[in-house]
């Protein structure tokens, strides 16, 4: 074991003796330069770091008359500061570009291995540091490179950079891939989750089945012994509160009566612990919607398709994201399986004239089509689909675990190598 030392520095804690330990304005430069000979605009982002814009999706986008020149300039191996501290904001370039004025560049001026500082830039213990001398970051502070050069930080041999950069570039890569074999296998588990619900809200439970056209596209064949009605027959839709007496801040506290929002619908029933609470007289002058047993809260803004089912009496309010249908003709543990069926939502959106997977209205879930079985056959189906997704949601959650545990690996990892804990 090779002999280590107290860095002096919290963050980092003991390291090797032979490594020296800088100030990061010792290693690194701040610099202002204005336009490059490739305009290229480059974004910052967490999984590539500077990356073309051209190549991503859902970022804002500059004006094509933008002067680009006047833009930030970034070569090749700088590091740029973009303003997300709390997610790790110094991100690697690979390309020549330019980037945002808002974002600060810095370069170095002694010899180092780059992709062994990315790796220590995006270790959680310097992210968490950085955080605590920004506090204000999610308030608009952004991070100064002054801030940052003031910093202590470790500089191994540069050939012993290079070893712990190559070490972890195969070691993440590795991980990387098991993360990623995991995450389809969770996309696998809820396409075929999302099949089951299907069949059996157009067929039913039997595997044989007379069967008939429905005549509508989402649909397709369904159950030749069941009818096709309207959402808006099975049900009455209710919006959360939109009022002016709608919660604020000031109104959620730990305890009283719950205000659910969508990070309360992750089951097929609502919690018994909910993360926002009303006082009753608040509750009393909400003019939205009071839940009763049977409702079934759904999500229309956001996450799309989210849906849990009330099984309490008084069960508090919702949010003015979140709808609320409730049952009149039929099973509400069914009508929870109908309305977040594919079938279903996938009417629903073809139909919704400028709508998006993000946002949807209730009158037009309520146009969609559903097959209806009998009252009794409902009920079954519901039990049958619990039974069978309650397993696949053991499987996913297995997955998951797995995916936690492997990221949690990743980083301490990084850690342990980038600070000479771990030796390669």
């Amino acid at each position: 074991m090779r002999e280590m030392k107290d860095s002096g520095v919290e963050w980092l804690g003991e390291v090797p003796s032979r490594w020296k330990l800088h100030r990061a304005k010792r290693l690194f430069k701040l610099t202002n330069d204005r336009g490059n000979d490739d305009l290229t605009l480059l974004a910052a982002t967490q999984k590539h770091g500077m990356w073309p814009q051209d190549r991503l999706e859902g970022v804002v986008r500059v004006k094509d008359d933008t002067d680009l020149s006047r833009f930030r300039t970034v070569h090749r191996n700088d590091f740029v500061i973009s303003l997300r501290s709390f997610q790790g904001g110094f991100e690697r370039s690979d390309f020549e570009g330019v980037c945002s004025p808002a974002y600060q560049t810095f370069r170095s001026i002694k010899p180092i291995d780059y992709q062994f500082y990315k790796y220590l830039f995006k270790s959680p213990s310097f992210i968490d540091h950085m955080n605590s001398l920004t506090l204000g970051i999610r308030e608009g502070k952004t991070i100064k490179f002054e801030d940052f050069a003031a910093q202590v930080l470790p500089m191994p041999p540069l050939d012993e950079q290079r070893r712990i950069a190559e070490y972890l570039d195969d070691k993440c890569a590795e991980i990387d891939r098991a993360v990623s074999t995991a995450e389809q296998s969770i996309e696998e588990y809820r396409a075929y989750q999302n099949d089951v619900v299907k069949r059996a809200i157009v067929y039913g439970t039997c595997n044989a089945v007379k069967v008939k056209e429905s005549g509508v596209p989402a649909i397709g064949k369904m159950n030749a012994n069941w009818g096709l009605v309207m959402v808006k027959r099975l049900a009455v839709f209710l919006n959360g509160d939109r009022s002016d007496s709608y919660p604020s801040g000031d109104d959620i506290q730990e305890a009283g009566i719950p205000f659910i929002t969508s990070g309360d619908l992750n089951g097929r029933y609502l919690p018994d612990v909910f993360s926002k609470y009303i006082s009753q007289d608040k509750y009393d002058s909400l003019k939205g919607v009071k839940l009763r047993r049977g409702d079934v809260v759904f999500c229309l803004r956001g996450s799309v398709g989210k849906c849990s089912l009330n099984r309490t009496e008084n069960c508090g309010t919702v949010a003015s994201s979140l709808t609320v249908a409730r049952p009149i003709c039929c099973a509400p543990e069914w009508l929870s399986y109908a309305l977040t069926c594919s079938s279903t939502t996938n009417q629903a959106m073809a139909t919704a004239i400028g709508a998006t997977s993000a946002n949807l209205a209730a009158n037009v879930l309520a146009r969609a089509f559903v097959p209806l079985p009998p009252l009794s056959e409902q009920r079954l189906i519901a039990d049958y689909l619990d039974e069978k997704c309650t397993q696949i949601d053991a499987d996913i959650a297995a997955k998951q675990a797995i995916i936690t545990d492997l990221k949690a690996y990743k980083q301490s990892l990084i850690y342990e190598t980038v600070t000479g804990k771990r030796e390669v």
